[in-house]
């Protein structure tokens, strides 16, 4: 049986500037509750895309992310998630 994806592990990149953003613990999970994504869709070919981060923003209150899969899988569901 195959071990479930663990959604903390997904890569947080800036949309506008490139560098990677670092959240705390758990952050990821309670995102994707939030928004209803179901962590069971998710594999290494998906990361979260922030439409800024506090290197190249660092007055705005938060950022819209976007959950993206880099390269479709033929039996996945999952085509993105804009939050």
């Amino acid at each position: 049986m195959a071990k479930a994806f663990d959604p903390e592990l997904l890569y947080v990149e800036c949309g506008r500037c490139g560098e990677p953003v670092l959240w705390e613990p758990g952050d990821t999970t309670r995102l994707l509750a939030w928004y209803g994504v179901n962590p069971e869709t998710l594999d290494e070919r998906c990361l979260i895309i922030s439409d800024g981060c506090r290197a190249c923003d660092p007055d705005a209150a938060g950022y819209d992310t976007e959950v993206v899969r880099l390269r479709p899988a033929d039996d996945a569901p999952f085509e993105g998630v804009k939050t």
